[in-house]
């Protein structure tokens, strides 16, 4: 027998105004603190292929999908319209997370990611483009999030071999209802537009 569960979270529902900014890197880097950049960067990757060569053969077994939907504007009025148009379930991103087990614990977990894409960035005027592309780092940090609750709720059937399988969901389905008030659907993270 296998038991599905449906969680489904959004982001952004409001229009605020925050400003974050990057930190810039000095263009005269010395060669060796460059050397040392592509080291971490090779040893990072090498990790990365390792864990993902693992985790092919491990409980749970993950699958993550990122879909957009397209965002045209070139103003900030046609921007938040487009997405309270466009925006999955009437959010400006939406997350949402899949946990199935079966009667020999075999469990999996399937995160669909949605959020907004800009098709014509190039023609947005600067500080409009630089709100947006600080408002998208935001607004998937905070989706990514919504998805760690989804992977929390795998891992603890897994430990807990899949005893109480429901309840274990809905506690994580929870902490996505509690994330999202907390930080007023990402605002408190920066998931506001201009």
């Amino acid at each position: 027998m296998q038991r599905r569960l449906v969680i489904s979270v959004g982001s952004g529902e409001r229009e605020t105004r925050a400003m974050h900014r990057k930190p810039v890197h000095s263009e005269n880097e010395d060669a060796s603190f460059r050397a040392r950049k592509r080291t971490r960067f090779v040893v990072v990757a090498l990790l990365i292929l390792v864990c993902s060569t693992i985790s092919a053969f491990a409980n749970p077994t993950v699958q993550t999908r990122w879909a957009t939907y397209a965002i045209t504007g070139t103003t900030v009025d046609t921007i938040l319209k487009q997405m309270r148009v466009n925006g999955p379930n009437q959010f400006w991103a939406y997350t949402r997370w899949y946990v199935r087990w079966t009667a020999s614990c075999q469990v999996s977990l399937e995160i669909n990611y949605t959020i907004p894409k800009h098709t014509r960035r190039g023609a947005m005027p600067a500080q409009t483009r630089i709100a947006w592309d600080q408002m998208i780092a935001a607004l998937r940090a905070h989706e990514e999030q919504h998805g760690v609750h989804g992977m929390n709720a795998a891992r603890e059937l897994v430990q807990k071999r899949c005893r109480n399988g429901n309840a274990i969901v809905q506690k994580w389905a929870e902490q996505d209802r509690i994330f999202d008030r907390v930080t007023g659907h990402g605002r408190t993270e920066g998931v506001t537009f201009p």
